[in-house]
């Protein structure tokens, strides 16, 4: 099915003119960090090139999807970047999505109680169920048995997190969302115009109904950042599966240069993994991002001011693995290293 920008802007306009029902609910705690060791947020970057590959042994090194599995009885939501139903790099691969459920169904987990899910975005993204299907993601989900979610035609729930700062009304969240038992979230690497890149930080903006999302845009810079941050504070992020196989590095909208070092970068924290991920996009030059220290950027500043997590590499442990012959990659960790350990003024 086509989805062009009039076809997403009518679907989104009659969002916006018939609110969707959110009854107000109280705000879950954030659950502790399953992969976490010794205190520390653990993050594998691996060198590859092969995503399928790279992504079994991320797991495996970070101590295996069954972790993420044991004790869940609900579901386990994976959602993905479908701003627009653009192959990776501009959204999430279905390959990652694949890779990702069948290493919970091989550990045991019930395909019936996966869901892939996401709400695209207002410009040609909308409906989600066309963008998803024109993806590839769908047929994904068909083949292995799991569910999709197309967020913006389900329940939706307001929750108002105690350290929200920027959403007095509250938030708007799937209830699919705030019922999961484990949510994986699956971002891509780019650069952006208002937080200078979007990761796994901005993936919940995936998560707000569209009444939210013209709230978060009406202001720019930091009061955009600390809109988005809040976001995270709404519900768990478990997992963080970062595609870097290929991103962009050009000032957006444009998108015409691509870079295609061969990263993943897997972790137990969006604060944690971004900023590894960011330290990759910094090597590469990406858009606005050469001369700022990757842990002076807003996203992160913001972040660990939540206690969402920490970009210091004193609360990271870092694994790598380099599963080809690239004689650059000690390079590429030395100066994730170096970046981290930055102490800020």
């Amino acid at each position: 099915m086509i989805v062009t920008p009039e076809s997403s802007a009518a679907v989104y306009d009659r969002l916006i003119k018939e609110p969707l029902n959110a009854p107000s609910v109280p705000n879950k705690p954030r659950r502790p960090e399953i992969y976490m060791r010794n205190g520390k947020h653990v993050v594998s970057l691996i060198r590859t090139d092969d995503r399928v590959a790279g992504f079994k042994e991320a797991f495996k090194s970070i101590g295996g999807l069954k972790r993420l599995c044991d004790g869940v009885k609900g579901e386990i939501i994976i959602k993905p970047n479908c701003n627009t139903d653009d192959p990776f790099p501009k959204n999430t691969s279905h390959e990652t999505v694949r890779v990702i459920a069948e290493g919970l169904i091989s550990s045991g987990f019930k395909a019936s109680k996966i869901c892939v899910g996401d709400a695209s975005g207002r410009f040609r993204g909308f409906p989600t169920r066309h963008t998803i299907e024109n993806m590839g993601i769908k047929a994904v989900a068909d083949e292995l048995g799991i569910q999709v979610g197309y967020f913006e035609e389900e329940e939706w729930l307001t929750v108002n997190p105690p350290k929200s700062v920027a959403w007095p009304m509250g938030i708007r969240i799937p209830r699919r969302i705030y019922d999961a038992d484990r949510v994986i979230l699956t971002p891509v690497m780019r650069p952006h115009r208002t937080p200078v890149f979007t990761i796994a930080l901005k993936l919940p903006v995936g998560i707000i109904d569209p009444v939210a999302r013209e709230w978060l845009h009406n202001n720019q810079n930091e009061n955009f950042i600390n809109k988005m941050i809040d976001l995270s504070l709404t519900f768990t992020p478990d997992l963080i599966v970062t595609d870097g196989m290929k991103f962009y590095t050009s000032r957006p909208p444009t998108m015409d240069e691509v870079v295609a070092p061969g990263i993943l970068v897997v972790g137990s924290n969006s604060v944690a993994a971004d900023a590894v991920a960011a330290c990759i996009m910094k090597q590469h030059k990406a858009h606005k991002m050469e001369s700022t220290p990757v842990r002076e950027h807003l996203s992160f500043v913001i972040g660990e001011e939540r206690g969402i997590g920490s970009s210091s590499l004193n609360d990271i442990e870092l694994l790598t693995k380099n599963l080809t012959d690239d004689t650059t990659f000690d390079d590429t960790v030395n100066l994730v290293k170096e970046e981290l350990s930055y102490r800020r003024p």
